[in-house]
């Protein structure tokens, strides 16, 4: 069994999730990582110590670890987004904790371009999956000084991602 590495002391609220995570022998199930995210009662203070804020663009904040996970949370100023990317070899779920978000979705065109297919407010409680081919960009489009916070999930942990520039239809890798 892997033992979790955190850079922070383990919340008591997501004692259950992290337990469930570190039994893993294998890419988590996207529907049952977006059941127990759906399941999970937790706001702003159950995870205080990783809400730090980046300077530059949201920053991701681990709390948990293991060979088959990686549990973050993603804190987010108003305008700060994504790349459009996709989760190959992994599987996504995140939680809204507190603000708004928004999910933009989108396909492969035959001309290799994406295209966006649909957009989704993301209310606090929402919960988002994604996994392999899915294509997506997430952002905080809120007011200046409305924060975003998410909660995330990725398993296996994510080591790279598929990048898409949305007018060249160039893919890239990023991590």
């Amino acid at each position: 069994m892997t033992t979790p590495q955190a850079s922070t002391t383990m919340p008591e609220r997501l004692a259950d999730l992290v337990g469930y995570l570190s039994s893993l022998r294998h890419r988590a199930d996207l529907g049952e990582l977006e059941r127990r995210l759906i399941a999970l009662d937790i706001d702003r203070q159950d995870i205080a110590p990783s809400c730090v804020f980046g300077m530059r663009g949201y920053r991701r904040n681990t709390i948990a670890r293991g060979e088959w996970f990686e549990l973050l949370a993603l804190c987010w100023r108003s305008g700060d987004c994504t790349p459009i990317h996709d989760h190959e070899g992994s599987s996504c779920a995140f939680k809204v904790i507190e603000g708004r978000g928004t999910e933009i979705r989108y396909e492969r065109t035959a001309s290799g371009l994406v295209c966006p297919t649909g957009r989704r407010i993301l209310e606090p409680g929402t919960v988002c999956a994604a996994e392999d081919a899915d294509i997506h960009q997430v952002a905080n489009m809120q007011a200046k000084g409305q924060d975003l916070i998410t909660l995330h999930i990725y398993s296996p942990p994510i080591r790279q991602m598929g990048t898409y520039d949305f007018a060249s239809g160039e893919a890239g890798e990023t991590r």
